[in-house]
């Protein structure tokens, strides 16, 4: 009943991609960042990083552009993405439960642990939409790894 290890690799990819976004304004216009230079520098395979973000994409959390100056760039302001919006866009969160998944389970009428599913993926929910992606930047300013908003 846990997170997969990809939205942790797409919060240290976000993270990572607004870091080289950030260089990149402050010297040239291009704001494509490409998927090769994020992923050696959070040490996350490529292949899987660019089916992250693939998927990213298709929530409308990142753009992506193709070419010589290619890549992928942020669509939203750090602080209107919300980390439950990333988790909802890569994974089914407790999707062994067909309770909480499907709200159809052939023991539905008679278990008596079906609330619990339902309110543990609420209560994990609640809090990822509590924080956003400025929240994670901020940390990682704190811990100084990078540059202010």
């Amino acid at each position: 009943m846990s997170l997969t290890i990809k939205s942790c690799y797409a919060l240290r990819g976000l993270y990572e991609l607004y870091k080289l976004q950030n260089i990149q304004s402050q010297n040239e216009e291009k704001n494509y960042v490409s998927i090769f230079n994020i992923s050696e520098n959070t040490e996350i395979p490529n292949e899987f990083l660019a089916k992250i973000f693939s998927e990213l994409k298709r929530a409308g959390i990142v753009d992506s552009g193709r070419g010589k100056f290619g890549g992928f760039n942020l669509t939203k302001n750090p602080e209107d993405v919300k980390l439950s919006e990333i988790v909802e866009a890569l994974e089914v969160p407790l999707n062994s439960y067909d309770c909480v998944t499907k709200g159809d389970c052939p023991n539905q009428d008679t278990c008596p642990a079906d609330f619990v599913w339902r309110r543990v993926q609420r209560a994990i929910f609640d809090e990822l939409s509590k924080i956003t992606l400025k929240d994670i930047i901020e940390y990682g300013e704190r811990k100084g790894n990078v540059s202010p908003i």
